[in-house]
């Protein structure tokens, strides 16, 4: 997700508006109400969704008995591991540490706080239908088309009887499962090697070939072509904050019990980069 969009330059008159105006303001109306109200309402009666996968984000499923305290650092140490950008590197990182501590996880909290778990999930499912065409590129760069299949059915299932999205009917119904694709998916089925560690401003730790795919999930985001600022940078920004929300707490936890944090997150990350490889 764009961090910052560019705003108007002009003020322009009433009438010149053109219609994704408009659907931007009824994106977020949706997002921001309907979502909540919906998943609020049907607490009990909501069919099972999963959790869009994807880096910091946790499972919503209620948390075990153990807690925070229990989460140990133990990852591979990569002593050796050539980190040419490092000092642009912890830069980037120390920006985004700030940000998370100070702004990020106190109002994920807070989020968690007031809005239900079954609301919390009806908004991820809003999300993830909305961001179909991104999955549906990414099946087609693999020539999986039965992947690519599923997406359209899933798509206008869930847009219809799960209402806009808000329930996965189609996997609770038909037992048509998310296949969530990226660019990223793509180059890594056509051997492509993630290249040298990078850190991004918000995002966190990625890679060669992991970036890309990011700048790619944002040009094929509905969100970016059907809306204007400001209700572009808001939508933007609340998907940015409701796929995180759930496991942003657990930064500080791993944080506090790393000797130095930029070394600790970086492992993590290069550790779950050859953990999906060797699922390949």
């Amino acid at each position: 997700m764009s961090a910052i969009q560019r705003t108007r330059s002009m003020e322009e008159g009433p009438n010149s508006h053109p219609p994704r105006q408009y659907l931007g303001r009824a994106l977020l109306v949706a997002s921001l109400l309907l979502s909540v109200c919906v998943g609020c309402a049907n607490s009990d009666q909501r069919p099972e969704a999963k959790s869009e996968s994807g880096a910091g984000q946790a499972d919503e499923t209620e948390p075990s008995n153990g807690s925070d305290d229990d989460i140990e650092p133990t990852v591979v140490e990569y002593t050796d591991y050539n980190d040419p950008l490092i000092g642009v590197n912890r830069a980037v990182f120390a920006f985004n540490d700030v940000t998370y501590r100070y702004l990020l996880i106190p109002v994920s909290n807070g989020y968690v706080a007031v809005v239900p778990s079954p609301a919390r999930r009806s908004i991820d499912n809003f999300f993830y239908n909305l961001k179909t065409p991104i999955y549906l590129v990414g099946n087609l760069l693999q020539l999986d088309f039965g992947a690519a299949g599923d997406n359209i059915v899933r798509f206008g299932m869930n847009t219809t009887t799960g209402v806009l999205g808000l329930f996965d009917t189609a996997d609770a119904w038909l037992g048509i499962e998310r296949a969530e694709a990226h660019l990223e998916d793509a180059l890594i089925s056509y051997g492509a090697g993630y290249g040298m560690y990078i850190v991004i401003p918000f995002l966190g730790g990625s890679d060669l070939r992991s970036a890309p795919s990011e700048l790619m999930d944002v040009a094929l985001n509905p969100v970016f072509h059907l809306t204007e600022n400001p209700e572009r940078f808001m939508i933007q920004s609340f998907d940015y904050l409701q796929n995180s929300a759930s496991g942003a707490d657990r930064y500080n936890t791993l944080r506090e019990k790393s000797e130095d944090p930029y070394i600790y997150f970086r492992n993590l990350y290069l550790q779950g980069v050859q953990r999906d490889a060797d699922y390949q």
